[in-house]
Formats: structure tokens, C-alpha cells, sequence
């Protein structure tokens, strides 16, 4: 069994952040406890064995939040520099990112802590404020806790003026940035349809939207642990440069880069699976899955229907397929100041089809 409280102080003692009284108790659990031994070997060979990955995904996250760009009316030039001022000293927060290795662990563990942190709320709904973007319209929001969330648009961030209680929790309906303030004791936990985000200090992406299909979770840097609402004992935990994808099918759960420790049966629900970020070409640094904070509207190899629905949200625009063929077609692209029209026109240069541009709604043939 994994000993929760052995591998969070070990993560701070890789992470240089023990103070004496943590050290003692460190050095007490490893002479005394054959287990916890076990765990200081594996888990110090995993995390030596990635420290570089770790330190370019830092810099990575130093180029997206740099980049990020809001209305100029919504924040003053002085709150951007301290902003940055604040990225540039924090330090990368590692919290419980030695458990990679183990995706799914738990069952029976914690699940009921779980259900009840899921189904349980320390403050009424009502009292929360509530943040909507329209399309076309990016906004940026410091919490209370000194937490910087970037919203994307058509995407709504429900959120208390001031956090109390043991957690800190907000509810995303859309897509989201964010940079989490560092409050060990008072952990952050996003709620976005299906998945439900625990974290303490660290930056990631969330994408949850109701009429896309799937679901995703990005981490940046830091870690994250994400449960699901209708599978509550898993535990899946991100290390940085990987994503989570949520889909509602029958289907196995799988995952493209580990293995699973426990299969899901064929009636599930929910499926979920485990892969890196996407980069626009092999040898280019940009990020399709966080673009959106840089005002760029990436896709990589993606089909049409999905590509429609971020166009939608980024022209203002409906677009309606009376070809349903033309979902299928697949594209990669960069768009930036194009309209919709020179956007068609663009990818009419990859795949045939016509359409038709009437009030503020695009026909696809």
C-alpha cells in the first residue's frame, strides 16, 4: 500500500522544500518502514530520470504566460508586470508527482474522502460570483487566494469572493488557464463537467465544454490530480507535458503512453485517456492546446466538425453541414488575424467543399 504522507514528504525533499521537523519525520518513516524505502528508491529513479523533461516543461510555461493577452480595458499595463514579476519568482511546484507512475491507486483507500469532498459543499452555490465571456472575448480574473485564471470564450467561471473552508473550489463551464497560488493547506479544486481538479500550486489548461465531445485536461507545470464523478476511486494524476482526454462512451479506457494498472469494464460510462501535448510540428515549441492564450487558433490533424466548433466560438459565428461528409475531412492550420472567410478559403485549399456566408452563419456544402 502507498504511504500518502512518505511520498508527499519525499516530493518535498526532491523538491528541496523540507524544513527540519518534515526531515525528521522523513528520515523516522524511511528507517522504520521497509515499504517506504522501497517507495524512496522507485520514486527517486523516476524522478531523476525525468528532472530534464521537468525543467523544459518550466520554461515552456515561462514562454505561454508571457505571451498571454487580454483586453486592455479589463487590465492595467502595472497588474501585467507584476503578474510577471510573480511568474518569474515562483518556483515550480511539485506536489505528489512521483505517483506518475501509478495512474490508478486507491480503490477503497480514499474514495470515501473523495465522494465526500465531491458531494459535499462547505458553502452554498448561491453566494458564488459568476464570470461569462461572449464569443470572440478572452478575460483574465485574480481570485481572491492570488490565483490568475485566463478564460477563453462562451466560457463561465463560478467562483466565491473569498475562499474559506478547507478547499478552495471554482466551476468551469468552457475554457480556462490557470495559475494557481501556492496554499498547501487549502488545496484548489476545479469542477468542469465530469472532472473535478485537485491541485495546490501549479498551472494547467481545461477545456469543458458541453457541446464538444470531449473533454481535456492539460498540465503545464506542477501536478494534478483528477477524479470523475461517476468513478470517484481513481486517481489520476499528470506530470507536466501531459493531457488528459475525457470522452462519454461505452468504450475501454485506455491510455497511448503507460499502462493502466486496472482495466474498465465495457459498460463504463466514462472513458478517459493519457497522452502528451500536442506541438504544432516536431521541431517547433508551440502548444496547439494552450494557443488560445497567445490569441492563436491552432489545430493539428483535427477533423472539421471539431475545428467548427472553435471557430464558432472564435468568429462569433454559427456553422451548419449540409454536406455531413465534410465533417470527416481533416485539418491542420494556424489562424491569427484572418477572417472567417479568408479561414474558408484557407482550408478550401486542403479539402473540396463550398459554402455560403449568411447572417452571421457559414453552410457548409
Amino acid at each position: 500500500m502507498v504511504n500518502e504522507r512518505f511520498i508527499e514528504l519525499l516530493t518535498k525533499k526532491l523538491s528541496d522544500e523540507m524544513n527540519a521537523a518534515e526531515l525528521e519525520e522523513f528520515n523516522f518513516l524511511l528507517a522504520n518502514d521497509e515499504a517506504c524505502r522501497q517507495q524512496n528508491t522507485f520514486f527517486k529513479t523516476y524522478w531523476i530520470k525525468n528532472e530534464e523533461l521537468y525543467s523544459n516543461t518550466n520554461l515552456m510555461f515561462q514562454r505561454i504566460v508571457s505571451k498571454i493577452e487580454v483586453p486592455a480595458t479589463e487590465i492595467q499595463q502595472q497588474d501585467s508586470e507584476a503578474t510577471g514579476e510573480r511568474f518569474k519568482t515562483r518556483r515550480m511546484i511539485i506536489f505528489l508527482r512521483s505517483l506518475a507512475a501509478l495512474l490508478i491507486i486507491g480503490i477503497g483507500l480514499s474514495a470515501t474522502y473523495y465522494l465526500k469532498a465531491y458531494n459535499q459543499k462547505s458553502f452554498a452555490l448561491a453566494d458564488f460570483q459568476q464570470k461569462k465571456t461572449s464569443s470572440r472575448v478572452k478575460s483574465k480574473i485574480y481570485l481572491s487566494d492570488g490565483t490568475v485564471v485566463t478564460l477563453n470564450s462562451e466560457t463561465t467561471l463560478k467562483y466565491p469572493s473569498s475562499f474559506t473552508g478547507p478547499t478552495r473550489e471554482v466551476y468551469l463551464n468552457g475554457e480556462a488557464f490557470f495559475d494557481v497560488a501556492k496554499d498547501h493547506q487549502h488545496p484548489f479544486i476545479v469542477h468542469a463537467g465530469k472532472m473535478s481538479i485537485r491541485v495546490v500550486g501549479t498551472a494547467f489548461n481545461v477545456k469543458s465544454y458541453k457541446n464538444d465531445i470531449a473533454s481535456e485536461t492539460t498540465l503545464i507545470r506542477g501536478s494534478i490530480e483528477v477524479t470523475l464523478a461517476d468513478r470517484p476511486s481513481d486517481r489520476i494524476i499528470l506530470k507536466p507535458n501531459e493531457k488528459l482526454i475525457l470522452k462519454s462512451t461505452t468504450f475501454k479506457r485506455h491510455t497511448i503512453n503507460r499502462n493502466l494498472v486496472a482495466q474498465t469494464p465495457d459498460t463504463a460510462k466514462t472513458s478517459y485517456a493519457l497522452t502528451n501535448l500536442t506541438y504544432l510540428k516536431s521541431n517547433d515549441t508551440t502548444v496547439v492546446e494552450t494557443s488560445w492564450v497567445n490569441n492563436r487558433l491552432i489545430f493539428k490533424d483535427e477533423d472539421f466538425s471539431e475545428i467548427a466548433n472553435k471557430m464558432e466560438r472564435w468568429y462569433g459565428i454559427k456553422i451548419n453541414f449540409k454536406n455531413t461528409d465534410a465533417k470527416d475531412y481533416h485539418f491542420t492550420g494556424v489562424f491569427e488575424k484572418e477572417n472567417i472567410l479568408q479561414a474558408l478559403k484557407a482550408l478550401q485549399m486542403i479539402e473540396p467543399f463550398s459554402y455560403k456566408y449568411k447572417n452571421e452563419t457559414v453552410y457548409i456544402y
